[in-house]
């Protein structure tokens, strides 16, 4: 088995499930296809979906996430941890009342592609879904960002919504409960960053449940934090669940935490150490620094003041009653009126090359070599994953400063993610609609050339 799987700082990664060569070590019986090295088993597909699902059940249990009779609602984004967690969690409680949540942020070639992976999944589980379409309800989408100072901040600012929408389509479909897919890896990841900084009010946060700020609100848990995110994967692709293929257009280049890195340099030569750190991290640093905190806060009798939003009615601590989320909405609405052009027909294109555009192919080489627009210039889209550590490609593009820049790619899936790159920087870019192929459908030549440029 195999899958290609895309995510910020990932581009098409493949996992292949094959057999180990020896026997499953629980059933003795089947091959085994998956090797769990902090538990010293190899597992054939049955036996691996036995661990994993008793996992989910014992985390549950075990912080006392929901009780029978409860409503949970699952936020599925459609990648591969909130696919597993929503699969895992109707086939561990199929008694639970569980109701699917999804968020269509509406971002070009990524967010249509999402909703109709949840679709699937809901159907398959014959799970309820609600879908928030966020430029039907409120009239923006996450790409109209683009117009303000947070261009280049794009994944704080899609976080931030993403919070508030959740929070209260979660009060709409009267949820007791809400279920994220955050795993292990980024669970220990982001209790190592902000240990280093000194942040141990962002740790605490980081608990398997988080009480709700004002009353009425649900229960926000965490049933996957103590499953890495590799085995999240190897889930959905034993059990043939439908997940995302393509990556988000604004995480291109997006790296991988440092800290991240630095665990799982440490795994390899202690498979057990995430597991260790989330233990030390919940049942001593996080109760530890609880007590200390409520200790000054008793000593200096100050209490954080919550309020709840005067705009969207979510729970605030900002002194002017407006959340992170309404003051980034604020500033998008006094913007909107700007146009905001990312794409381009191929006859509206045609003007621009014919104006002498920069016309810039971010296939493949072996692709761009079997047929490319006349003139255009070859830089494959995984060179714009390190475009700010790249030297060569920094200086390959300063010289496109005030030019326009056509980007296509066989769809437009690609050269949309780095006409949103380039943008961010400055740059005229505009992707090519419908990529090479709509420009052949239009009648415009095609060179085929013995060879790449």
């Amino acid at each position: 088995m195999e899958i290609k799987y895309a995510t910020c700082g990932i581009h098409d990664y493949r996992l292949k499930i094959e057999p180990l060569g020896v026997k499953c070590s629980r059933c003795r019986v089947n091959e085994a296809v998956v090797d769990i090295k902090y538990a010293r088993q190899k597992l054939c597909k049955d036996c691996f979906n036995e661990f994993f699902l008793n996992r989910v059940r014992r985390t549950v249990e075990k912080y006392k996430m929901f009780r029978p009779g409860e409503r949970v609602a699952v936020a599925v984004s459609g990648g591969k941890d909130s696919v597993a967690l929503l699969h895992a969690l109707k086939k561990a409680f199929p008694q639970q009342d569980i109701i699917a949540i999804h968020i269509n942020l509406g971002i070009a070639y990524y967010s249509d592609h999402l909703e109709e992976v949840v679709r699937k999944l809901a159907s398959m589980l014959e799970v309820p879904l609600e879908v928030y379409n966020l430029k039907e309800r409120e009239g923006y989408t996450i790409d109209d960002f683009l117009r303000t100072r947070y261009g280049r901040k794009m994944c704080s600012v899609c976080g931030i919504v993403k919070r508030n929408i959740f929070s209260r389509l979660s009060a709409e479909v009267d949820a007791d409960v809400v279920a994220t897919g955050h795993n292990l890896d980024d669970t220990v990841g982001t209790m190592f960053a902000s240990f280093f900084a000194g942040d141990f009010e962002s740790i605490s946060r980081l608990r398997p449940v988080l009480r709700p700020l004002v009353p009425g609100q649900p229960r926000k848990i965490k049933p996957l934090i103590t499953t890495p995110e590799r085995e999240n994967l190897i889930y959905v692709v034993l059990n043939q669940l439908p997940v995302q293929s393509c990556s988000c257009p604004h995480a291109l280049g997006a790296s991988v935490s440092y800290y991240k890195q630095i665990l799982d340099r440490m795994e390899e030569r202690n498979p057990n150490v995430k597991h260790q750190l989330l233990s030390v991290f919940t049942k001593k640093l996080i109760p530890m620094y609880e007590f200390y905190r409520k200790h000054e806060e008793e000593k200096e009798k100050k209490e954080e003041v919550l309020q709840t939003c005067r705009i969207c009615g979510q729970p605030t601590s900002s002194p002017d009653g407006i959340c992170s989320k309404c003051r980034r909405v604020m500033e998008l609405q006094k913007v909107m009126d700007r146009p905001l052009i990312l794409e381009l027909s191929p006859h509206d294109a045609k003007k621009l090359i014919e104006e002498g555009a920069v016309v810039l192919d971010v296939r493949p080489v072996g692709q761009y070599s079997s047929g490319h627009i006349e003139g255009a210039v070859n830089i494959p889209r995984e060179r714009f994953d390190n475009l700010d550590r790249d030297k060569k490609m920094k200086k390959t593009i300063r010289e496109w400063k005030g030019r326009n820049i056509l980007v296509y790619c066989n769809t437009g899936t690609d050269s949309y993610a780095v006409t949103v790159k380039l943008r961010n920087r400055g740059y005229r870019a505009y992707n090519l609609k419908g990529g090479i192929e709509a420009w052949k459908r239009a009648g415009f030549p095609v060179l085929q050339p013995a060879g790449s440029d």
